[in-house]
């Protein structure tokens, strides 16, 4: 009989200890004031670490699970102490499929850091990251979901890296709530932009992709430029076997800034598959007809309205 009470003993620890470890397991979040999305002074002392400067930014829980998941893989869960969020624009979907700070709470991520000089000499950081809904597992899903993407401007002083701008949430970008990595553009003096390469489909393609530009306009980095349908990708067996892709690149001239950008779009056709086809392509192939064409858009900046590609484009078929 004691024989057996002491096992029940010690199966009960071992239960109890096995759910205490089960459940440390699971992340957790730290409560914040809705205020740290506000406009705010914060200098970064040297060596500057983006790690850290995001979690100044967003002073969540942090967790390194690059161990664990065998890849780099940090992050800051938090949420904020009131109802104040905002709806921002899905690439995926429409205007208010994102709602920031996320209701459930928030997992930010660095996503990449960029380093500038302008020609008198400053040098720069911009810092980019990426918000998606908390999940206690530390999951990004949902494919038809983008990551929200947030940027944030520092500018070397005498005493440090100070914040110039910081816009918490611009879109939401890509798929399975992750951001695609920003790729800087020079478009005009000493004034970078950063391209988005937005790329999404359903499950074993074929995938359909676009380009956005994001810029810094009066103190807040906001979206300037979109081009849809710039690339589609080959599916599975039963797809037809047309795909394109493209190249973008800023024109030189004689604009100080917003210079005009050109997007040259290449790809392959057949008669059978006019549907799957840019609609500039479509109604120029000739039946029973398979080759090559070549779609040219120019962008010129329109103030207000961002970037707006001038029509018709130039178009050639091989």
């Amino acid at each position: 009989m004691k024989s057996a009470f002491f096992f029940l003993i010690i199966s009960l620890q071992f239960f109890n200890s096995s759910y205490a470890q089960n459940d440390e397991e699971y992340l957790k979040k730290i409560i914040v004031n809705d205020s740290i999305l506000n406009n705010r002074s914060l200098l970064i002392s040297e060596p500057f670490n983006a790690q850290k400067t995001l979690l100044k930014l967003f002073p969540g829980k942090y967790y390194n699970l690059t161990k664990k998941a065998g890849y780099t893989k940090e992050l800051i869960n938090w949420d904020i102490n009131s109802s104040n969020r905002s709806s921002y624009i899905d690439a995926n979907g429409e205007e208010g499929n994102l709602i920031f700070p996320f209701k459930r709470g928030t997992a930010t991520r660095l996503i990449n850091i960029m380093d500038f000089r302008d020609s008198t000499g400053l040098q720069y950081k911009v810092i980019s990251f990426n918000h998606s809904e908390f999940d206690q597992e530390g999951l990004q899903t949902s494919r038809f979901t983008g990551g929200l993407l947030g940027l944030a401007k520092f500018a070397l002083t005498k005493e440090g890296w100070k914040l110039r701008i910081f816009q918490p949430a611009i879109a939401g970008y890509g798929a399975f709530s992750q951001c695609p990595i920003p790729k800087p553009l020079l478009i005009g003096e000493d004034q970078y932009a950063f391209m988005i390469e937005h790329l999404n489909g359903g499950g074993g393609g074929p995938f359909y992709g676009s380009l956005f530009l994001i810029a810094g306009t009066n103190g807040r980095y906001q979206q300037i430029m979109s081009a849809y349908g710039v690339k589609k990708t080959i599916g599975g067996e039963d797809e037809a076997p047309s795909s394109w892709s493209s190249e973008y690149k800023v024109l030189p001239g004689k604009k100080k800034y917003f210079r005009d950008i050109m997007v040259i779009t290449k790809g392959t056709y057949t008669a059978s598959d006019r549907e799957g086809l840019p609609e500039e392509i479509s109604n120029k192939i000739k039946p029973g007809k398979k080759g090559n064409y070549t779609i040219t858009k120019r962008y010129v900046y329109k103030d207000k309205k961002g970037y707006q590609a001038l029509l018709p484009p130039s178009i050639t078929i091989d």
